[in-house]
């Protein structure tokens, strides 16, 4: 009799004990590391994480956590680590709303796409997911709609910087800089290491005018450009063109020099040495980095080929090299004139 109530008992006790929360708890926790994640802290989010992991090991919400901290820091890995989350808590909107953030970044498109669908499905109100949503329809071209969205979800989420970057990043394009600049301050406000947002801030302010301020970002850019997901490639030849606009031609090299060593397939970057290159009259060097601008693919119209036939001409009019001259003359002559040229931006 005494071994049937102890069986009792236990068949009694043991559902409550499967459905015990392994999260009870640790919700102030929770919420600390994903604020830390959200303003770009992310060494101190990893250095919270790590203790609660071990402590609460079948916590599911600290999976996700982790993947936002690999998806943050850059790592690969967080493709998997979001995969484990989605299967562990397939109807958690934010899981896959960060999961479609993280495939934008890594160029996977349709299934970021994919994400941000399913992170709607799960909770069309959920801000996160809103905001996912409006970078893709914004991707798709759907501007207006995607703008809408995004404003929605950072009126819900007032700590989402990203929002407030994917918005600024749609008024830059659309040549609204007063309203980027509003978007791209609050986004590097609340997330001082993402020098994206410092560079495209940088990018706006120099249009209106506010050439001390777009220096400053750009400082404030090169201080926190670390590889991750905040990392700008492009800031190096943003800034030395804003450099060789001021006349500050060795401190324009210098940003040029890396320019071509971080985006060696950019025409731009060669380009733009190159004709600083000229001013500096260092007509060799000016030479071949025309030639190699020459020999790139531009795709997508930022330097036209009428650009580069122009410059290789005085190039190689000052070399005294009449016949390399005269053959780009005549290419410039018979090359259309480029409709329009766009300027490069940190997320191209």
């Amino acid at each position: 009799m005494k071994f049937l109530i102890v069986f009792l008992v236990a068949v009694a006790i043991s559902p409550r004990a499967a459905l015990a929360d392994p999260c009870e708890g640790i919700a102030p926790q929770l919420a600390s590391v994903s604020k830390l994640v959200s303003h770009g802290e992310v060494a101190a989010a990893e250095q919270a994480l790590v203790p609660l992991e071990t402590a609460h090991p079948d916590c599911d919400l600290l999976v996700l956590d982790r993947a936002r901290v690999e998806a943050a820091k850059g790592d690969d890995a967080a493709d998997k680590t979001f995969v484990r989350f989605t299967m562990l808590k397939p109807r958690e909107a934010q899981g896959w709303a960060y999961f479609s953030r993280f495939l934008v970044e890594q160029g996977a498109y349709q299934r970021a796409d994919s994400a941000a669908s399913l992170a709607i499905d799960c909770d069309a109100n959920d801000p996160v997911a809103m905001a996912a949503q409006g970078q893709i329809l914004d991707m798709k071209g759907h501007s207006e709609e995607a703008i809408e969205l995004l404003e929605k979800a950072i009126g819900q989420n007032p700590d989402d910087a990203e929002a407030r970057f994917q918005l600024g990043s749609i008024h830059d394009r659309l040549k609204h800089p007063k309203q980027a600049v509003q978007y791209f301050t609050e986004a590097v406000s609340i997330n001082p290491s993402d020098a994206r947002g410092w560079d495209y801030l940088a990018l706006d302010l120099e249009p209106l005018g506010e050439i001390e301020r777009a220096q400053q970002a750009y400082k404030r850019a090169l201080a926190v450009n670390q590889q991750g997901a905040y990392f700008d490639a492009f800031l190096p030849y943003n800034y030395g063109r804003f450099l060789m606009k001021l006349n500050q031609l060795a401190a324009s090299k210098d940003q040029l020099d890396q320019a071509v060593v971080l985006t060696p397939q950019a025409r731009a970057a060669w380009y733009e040495r190159a004709r600083l290159d000229v001013r500096l009259n260092n007509l060799q060097q000016a030479r071949s980095d025309a030639e190699k601008a020459a020999s790139i693919n531009d795709s997508q119209g930022v330097i036209a080929d009428l650009q580069v036939y122009v410059l290789l001409e005085q190039i190689y009019s000052r070399l005294g090299e009449t016949e390399l001259a005269r053959k780009y003359a005549e290419l410039g002559r018979t090359t259309p004139s480029p409709v329009r040229t766009i300027s490069i931006t940190p997320d191209q």
